[in-house]
């Protein structure tokens, strides 16, 4: 007997306060509260007085999605040096933006310019050795003509003149890649772009193949956009195109497709170049407004709408000289305009400027 009462009350216990959670469950859901409607409301109404009104008419709006993406650049290139020397000067700063053939970074060419200086004095020795050699073969000839020279004399000039002009070539290809490599001590742009990095200072040591900078010479916005909605797009269409760091709003054209799709997201990356404005760097976050047709729906003016909390309402002319209260579903705001889902209807009147009511601030 005893044990049937202390199961009795055990679950007497269990049982209230399953019961006690659920209650407070329901409360914090709002459970007990009255619930508003959109529509008009029983508040009363209030005399119009001198506000302004208008009817509330159908838009025909257009729909659009907007596909995110990321402003890369279309080309870059890797600017390095040739040969090893000091970095003697630096002639840009990231970010700066720079002209086809302008100089960049000057590398110290004191060796260079005395291999230059060598390789013109071998230039010199070795034209005055084909000048001789080309005067001693000139007189054989002549003796050669009187059979005053022997063939063994005739043959020793021939050799020594094809020698000569061998290492007169020699000694001028010499002085041709001694100019170069001095042109190597220049480094200029390949490109016109802006620079993305500058990877060197003045003092550094670089070596053959080091990277001096990064340049990229157009911008473009590489977008992800879904599968059933990228086939309806095509290279050269026009789209809207928002960065909104800078808050800037431009036209696009899309230069490629990438005719892949990623297995994952069902995605292709669509690629969207334009006039750059400066202050537009890689990196940016970017949105692709592509156009899906248009929807008609309400749109009031901002002014007109009143807010308390979570709760909008707008003033609806009921009769030409007195309003009322109507709570509204709102749907999204679109600059000085907001859009209605609920609550109003096509022809309905509402106040413009509330604050010309009386008992509104």
């Amino acid at each position: 007997m005893k044990g049937w009462i202390r199961w009795a009350r055990t679950g007497a216990v269990i049982f209230i306060s399953i019961g006690g959670i659920v209650v407070l469950l329901i409360w914090l859901a709002g459970g007990f509260r009255e619930k508003i409607e959109p529509g008009p409301t029983a508040l009363g109404v209030q005399p119009l007085g001198q506000a302004r009104t208008m009817t509330v008419e159908l838009m025909t709006v257009p729909l659009a999605e907007d596909a995110v993406g990321t402003v890369r650049a279309a080309h870059e290139t890797e600017v390095g040096s040739k040969i090893m020397a000091r970095v003697l000067a630096v002639n840009f700063q990231a970010g700066q933006h720079v002209e086809q053939d302008q100089v960049l970074v000057e590398l110290e060419k004191g060796d260079l310019t005395a291999r230059m200086s060598q390789s013109q004095a071998a230039v010199d020795a070795a034209q005055a050795s084909l000048d001789q050699a080309q005067t001693d073969y000139d007189r054989i000839v002549r003796l050669r003509a009187e059979d005053s020279a022997s063939e063994l004399e005739f043959t020793t000039a021939t050799n020594r003149l094809s020698a000569a002009k061998a290492n007169h070539e020699q000694a001028r290809s010499a002085l041709r890649e001694a100019d170069a490599v001095i042109g190597y001590a220049t480094i200029r742009s390949p490109v016109t772009g802006v620079v993305i990095d500058k990877m060197v200072d003045v003092g550094d040591m670089v070596r053959p193949g080091q990277t001096v900078l990064r340049l990229f010479d157009r911008l473009q916005l590489v977008a992800t956009v879904r599968e059933s909605l990228a086939t309806r797009l095509e290279v050269g269409q026009q789209l809207p195109v928002t960065l909104e760091a800078l808050d800037l709003h431009c036209e696009g054209t899309i230069s490629e497709i990438v005719p892949e799709s990623d297995v994952l997201s069902r995605a292709f990356h669509v690629k969207v170049t334009g006039p750059c404005p400066p202050g537009v760097i890689p990196g940016m976050f970017g949105r692709l407004h592509i156009p899906l047709g248009e929807r008609q729906e309400l749109r009031i003016p901002q002014s007109a709408v009143r807010r308390v909390g979570q709760i909008a309402f707008v003033y609806r002319d009921v009769d030409g000289n007195r309003v009322e209260r109507t709570f509204v579903q709102l749907a999204g705001e679109h600059g000085d305009q907001v859009a209605i889902a609920s609550g109003l209807s096509p022809g309905d009147r509402i106040v413009v400027d509330p604050n010309m009511l009386k008992g509104e601030d």
